[in-house]
């Protein structure tokens, strides 16, 4: 018989073992994920000779036994738990079809199935991707929740895409032009950003690897990437720690965090069901066009819907929508505008109008079955910021196409027809809404159009949306507190409801720290740009803080210092000028005492 003590350090050793061989698997996950991504960028960033793509192949194979053998690893090691984490079956079904790709490649399969040939090397490619995500999704997280701040948690994962996507438009076979670094960073920080704007053409500079690219970053900004890492994450990952799920749930803006996976399923799945069924209706709009026009019409619409929904403004025409092809396209046009808006509102709002149809629909069916049974009903199914956003949205909607219409009747639209009139109204009053796109040349643009497009970029889309501004929310809480203060009132009430005092007190500082940052920024670009006029530095850098990307054709013109500014300025108009200041400066606890009130002269 064993004694006691031996049996207790047979199992310790055992423990240190397996906690020794999981950090082993982890860490060759890592590598492995890391070196895919490296052969990958290599493979289709790089003219590859013949003679190196065998070795290519090599290491492909080399990654799928890593992950394979590591995958077998972890499941002898987690025997009674893996089959209750999280996305389990997925891995595995994942699993077996790297099995297939590997006994495929084997002797023992006939290589008469000319089918299989063609599809191992695609869906080799497409596993091993998918796989090196989940593993890197999983140590971003885990690194993420243990050494930084859940608060610059956001900051710092939007500066590693952006860094990796400007590594990537520099690789040989992403730009048909030379490119310097920060024509790069430019457009990566514009894209995951969403922003739009360019320093180098689009249409022109970058290949359709390159255009790949950017629509990548563009879709990762536009869903977020905490939102795309946390999704995947937890998705195949049930060590999430209550730190990383506090910092989630103020990101989304949950009131449980019961609600956090679901609200990211939601939230990544709304995306791209909204995105497809725009790309098939954009490709209606242009699939009999001649290939000398547009030479790809899926990857045309795909693009165009992406960037629509995302409100990134990118267009892979060169003069974005105000190109001949589609500067007479007023129904390509409006579907563009529907998809902004869509985009603009946020997810919260599209998540809540679908919970008060669900609970319309099942009472009716209910009804139509003569049952007794109905939803239970909510106090209000559509609440405060829905109603806010919905309002603010169609009155900027309307306000602003009316007025534009105004300015530019006997201007830009005097020779438009009737629908090309409403269309490029409609899209002129919606794409500055943090949209970017351009359907008329912004520098022939009147006056009152210029400074009606800089007040609706600066308002903005609405809060956990694609686009950024000030919000509309913000906007609403803070002209409701301007009213209700000239009249006397202490609270501030909207749709019947009180709003609390730190929505006040935030709303505020969002605003007072965007014009600061505005006006400081606008001083130093027209410093740092020989010649630049200030309208042009103004609308430039309202444009880039609220990640708009219109431009009175003044992109082009900045200088490296220029271009650093408004690199700088994006990134903060995505990641949130109050949310970067809120992570760097270190939270004060409750005080525990009040001074006595003194009244001060204003």
């Amino acid at each position: 018989m064993l004694s006691t003590e031996y049996r207790y350090k047979l199992h310790l050793i055992g423990r240190i073992t397996r906690n020794l061989l999981r950090k082993v698997v982890v860490l060759l996950f890592v590598l492995a994920s890391l070196t895919t991504l490296g052969l990958l960028a290599y493979e289709y960033g790089y003219a590859v000779p013949d003679t190196s793509k065998t070795h290519i192949t090599y290491g492909y194979n080399l990654m799928m036994y890593i992950f394979l053998s590591g995958s077998l690893v972890n499941i002898l090691l987690n025997l009674k738990d893996i089959w209750h984490e999280k996305g389990f079956w997925i891995e595995m079904i994942v699993l077996f079809l790297l099995l297939f790709v590997i006994i495929t490649q084997s002797p023992l399969h006939f290589p008469s199935e000319e089918w299989l040939q063609r599809i191992d090397p695609i869906l080799m490619r497409i596993l091993l991707l998918f796989i090196s995500i989940i593993q890197l999704s999983k140590a971003i997280v885990s690194t993420l929740q243990r050494h930084i701040r859940p608060e610059l948690m956001f900051t710092y994962s939007f500066l590693f895409i952006i860094f990796t996507g400007a590594a990537l438009l520099m690789l040989p076979k992403a730009h048909s032009h030379p490119l310097s670094f920060t024509d790069a960073l430019f457009t990566a920080t514009s894209a995951v950003c969403i922003t739009g704007l360019t320093t180098v053409d689009t249409a022109t500079t970058y290949t359709l690897t390159g255009q790949i690219i950017i629509l990548l970053l563009i879709q990762i900004g536009g869903v977020g990437v905490m939102t795309f890492t946390s999704f995947i994450a937890m998705s195949f990952f049930t060590q999430t720690s209550f730190t990383d799920q506090m910092a989630l749930k103020n990101i989304l803006s949950e009131e449980s965090m019961n609600n956090i996976f679901k609200t990211l399923m939601y939230t990544f799945f709304t995306t791209i069901f909204i995105e497809a069924v725009g790309s098939w209706i954009l490709w209606w709009e242009v699939h009999d066009f001649p290939r000398e026009k547009i030479e790809n019409p899926t990857f045309f619409a795909i693009f165009h819907s992406v960037s629509a929904f995302c409100n990134a403004g990118f267009s892979t025409l060169p003069e974005n929508l105000n190109n001949p092809v589609t500067r007479s396209l007023y129904g390509f046009q409006c579907w563009i505008a529907v998809l902004i808006i869509l985009g603009g509102i946020g997810f919260p709002i599209v998540f809540n109008y679908g919970k008060l149809f669900n609970h319309k629909i099942r009472n009716l069916i209910y009804r139509l079955q003569g049952s007794s049974q109905r939803m239970p009903s909510h106090v209000r199914i559509v609440n405060t910021t829905t109603r806010i956003v919905i309002t603010a949205t169609l009155f900027l909607v309307i306000g602003g196409t009316v007025l534009f219409f105004i300015f530019e009747h006997n201007h830009l639209l005097k020779e438009l027809p009737w629908k090309g009139k409403l269309a490029v109204s409609f899209l002129g009053a919606v794409t500055p809404r943090t949209a970017g796109f351009n359907n008329v040349s912004m520098n022939l643009l009147s006056t009152p159009t210029i400074v009606l497009t800089m007040l609706l970029m600066w308002i903005g889309a609405s809060p956990l949306s694609t686009g950024g501004g000030i919000k509309t929310t913000t906007f609403t809480i803070v002209v409701k507190n301007i009213f209700s203060t000239l009249r006397g009132k202490e609270n501030i009430e909207i749709f019947k409801r009180q709003l609390p005092k730190e929505n006040v007190k935030r709303a505020h500082a969002i605003v007072f720290l965007s014009i600061l940052w505005i006006s400081i920024n606008t001083l130093l670009i027209t410093i740092v740009v020989p010649g630049s006029q200030p309208t042009q530095a103004l609308f430039e850098m309202i444009s880039a803080l609220s990640t708009v990307g219109l431009s009175l054709n003044f992109t082009p013109q900045l200088t490296l210092p220029g271009k650093i500014i408004i690199i700088l300025t994006m990134f903060v108009g995505r990641v949130g000028l109050f949310t970067l200041l809120t992570g760097i400066f270190r939270q004060q606890k409750s005080q525990h005492y009040t001074y006595a009130e003194d009244n001060v002269i204003l």
